[in-house]
């Protein structure tokens, strides 16, 4: 039996470049990972994978990626998985995608490493685009789908997580994306900034464009810039965060409307 951590990320900045020919968005982003951590435990016996939130096998990413590894390797894996989510779905933390790297790296080794690294990575960035930060963590820049990484110097941040009590559908607010959400950005200006402190250049376009389609973001994010703070909206959403400790005036104001805050600190790549 293997227990194994699979942590959070957040995206501290994310720019859409423009639509690609095979319909997804060109996209440009910084992924941090934290140590908000889903629990794994795998165990031999016939494959299976359960959550602590019922999610239905056949619609879990990690039992689609443990099919496509058995198809590469001529073999399925015989083990069973079960997840204890503290990663909230639907919240734009990458839960299920790290999942996904943590457990296909995890079975390849008990299973005698027949993949390799970059071959368990095209696995898991065919069932989602994060997935393959998560084989690295620490902070990287993510290009494509952002299914492209490069690390980059990780940073070391305390972050605060404020989180409604709603799911944000990445699929629904990618379809939403106008021509009018698309910009660049100088991404070495950007971290540079960021090793010096600085949090200006920071942006989310899809986040904004998930606060006009849930309004609960919306209402966090205009919570957060009323206590001058400088809140961003994690991939599509639904967690918000901004880099910094809780207070107490944030957390009173949290539980009178059902948020749940979390503070977190970087989660060290490898």
């Amino acid at each position: 039996m293997r227990r194994v951590l699979a942590p959070a990320k957040v995206n501290l900045g994310l720019w859409i470049l423009g639509k690609r020919p095979d319909g997804y968005h060109e996209i440009l982003t910084i992924f941090h990972s934290v140590d908000l951590c889903d629990e794994i435990t795998i165990k031999e016996g016939p494959l299976d994978v359960q959550t602590s939130t019922g999610i239905p096998r056949e619609e879990n990413l990690v039992y689609r990626a443990l099919l496509e590894f058995g198809r590469r390797i001529g073999k399925m894996p015989e083990v069973s998985v079960f997840i204890h989510k503290n990663i909230p779905e639907g919240s734009g933390l990458g839960g299920g995608s790290s999942n996904v790297a943590v457990v296909l790296k995890a079975v390849n080794e008990m299973m005698g490493e027949p993949l390799d690294t970059e071959e368990l990575k095209e696995i898991a960035g065919l069932i989602s685009s994060d997935a393959p930060f998560f084989f690295e963590c620490g902070t990287a820049v993510g290009r494509g789908r952002g299914e492209l990484i490069e690390k980059v110097e990780a940073l070391n941040l305390t972050v605060t997580l404020v989180i409604p009590p709603v799911k944000s559908s990445t699929k629904a607010v990618y379809s939403n994306v106008k021509e009018d959400h698309f910009s660049s950005m100088d991404i070495k200006k950007v971290l540079e900034a960021l090793k010096e402190g600085s949090f200006d250049l920071l942006e989310n376009k899809l986040g904004e464009l998930a606060c006009e389609m849930y309004p609960e973001i919306g209402e966090v994010v205009r919570f957060l810039r009323f206590l001058g703070l400088k809140p961003l909206v994690s991939g599509s959403g639904s967690a918000v965060f901004y880099i910094g400790s809780s207070s107490p005036e944030l957390e009173r104001g949290a539980r009178l409307r059902g948020w749940r805050v979390v503070e977190v600190k970087s989660w060290p790549g490898v």
